[in-house]
């Protein structure tokens, strides 16, 4: 089906991301496992149906907590969505981490499978081969990619026969280098959904953001961040991840949903906002290779 359609649908705009649940590069060993599961659930209790995941994620021990988290609930509710890391995009390597993934999730079937960032090392005809692959197993039913820029896109769709369906990336009022190469409108243009990452900026912005978003959260009777999260999610063809572990952000979170900034204020948004140029390709965590995960 249409993954906009599909995704679309409610609080389905907004997604709970789960990296640093478990661990970051590697399980830790005091990280509370069970408020993460709590968590998870807690997100879907509150209609959040989609869960974003990677097996870079704590070396695979994420995606495990995720599959405790969602074990008993009804898959045909849920929407999962992985990603193959970028040390792992030969043509074996692609199949191997999409069954690796699956078994610590205990699912038969990932919803979509995201190339988590290019390897310029690796043909994209290569990975994109293993990509249509899965599809054809039956093991993905969707395919995506993660940080591509619109050449990069148009490069691996070139190899594959079927559409890709999404791009998650970097993106929020701070993080705007994805604007500046023309992203969001390459990928409206195909119909390819973007998927904002840390649209939050993990809260941290300048002074003068800080106070346009207060004014704009008393004129709304909103918390600050709720208006942040609006303005990416009033963007056309784009949805939200968020992360967190904690039911009162979570609730925060939802009450960016349901309403509409005016017109003006969005763009005041828009072209006042002190924005940086981060897009997040590249960026360390995502290209190099984690430490071996001893078990």
């Amino acid at each position: 089906g249409n993954l906009v359609a599909v995704i679309s649908n409610g609080t389905a705009v907004l997604g709970l991301g789960t990296w640093s649940m478990g661990g970051r590069d590697l399980p830790d060993p005091d990280n509370d496992d069970e408020r993460d599961i709590a968590a998870i659930r807690a997100a879907f209790d509150a209609g959040i149906t989609h869960i974003d995941t990677a097996e870079i994620y704590a070396a695979g021990h994420t995606e495990e907590l995720v599959g405790e988290a969602i074990a008993d609930l009804p898959r045909e509710k849920l929407f999962i969505t992985s990603k193959v890391a970028t040390y792992h995009l030969r043509y074996d390597q692609v199949l191997a981490a999409a069954e690796g993934s699956l078994k610590r999730l205990g699912l038969k079937y990932l919803d979509l499978y995201l190339i988590h960032g290019p390897a310029p090392e690796v043909p994209l005809k290569e990975t994109m081969r293993a990509m249509a692959k899965l599809r054809e197993q039956g093991l993905i039913r969707n395919i995506g990619v993660s940080n591509f820029i619109p050449e990069l896109i148009a490069e691996a769709q070139k190899f594959c026969s079927y559409r890709i369906v999404n791009n998650q990336i970097n993106y929020s009022l701070e993080a705007r280098g994805h604007d500046e190469v023309g992203t969001l409108e390459y990928c409206a243009k195909n119909q390819i959904l973007v998927m904002a990452y840390r649209p939050l900026a993990k809260g941290v912005f300048s002074v003068e953001g800080q106070q346009m978003l207060q004014k704009l959260g008393q004129k709304y009777q909103k918390p600050p961040l709720a208006v942040a999260l609006n303005w990416v999610l009033g963007k056309p063809n784009v949805v939200a991840l968020v992360k967190t572990s904690n039911p009162q952000h979570l609730r925060e979170n939802l009450v960016a949903l349901g309403w509409r900034l005016d017109s003006e204020d969005e763009q005041a948004l828009d072209e006042r906002f002190p924005a940086g140029e981060t897009m997040g390709v590249g960026s360390p965590a995502r290209t190099r290779r984690p430490p071996v995960r001893k078990w």
